[in-house]
């Protein structure tokens, strides 16, 4: 029977494990743990930088009551 390195992780629940197929099942849940928090932290960043650029659209606008300052923007 020849066995799989499972790399040690900081998180305890990966380290408590009695066979290696439940193992390796822990091991490719957290790695879909990591990928979905990934995803859902450049979702917030984008949605943060989208919020970010209309707040300070919005801003000017009140400020100039619409009007334009500096000639045409087109």
């Amino acid at each position: 029977m020849v066995q799989r390195s499972i790399i040690p992780s900081t998180r305890p629940e990966s380290d408590f494990t009695l066979d290696l197929p439940r193992a390796e099942q822990l091991r490719v849940k957290m790695k879909k743990e990591k990928q979905f928090r990934n995803r859902c932290r450049w979702v917030f960043y984008f949605l943060s930088v989208v919020f970010f650029l209309l707040s300070v659209m919005v801003v000017s606008l009140i400020l100039t009551r619409g009007k334009r300052m500096f000639g045409s923007m087109i």
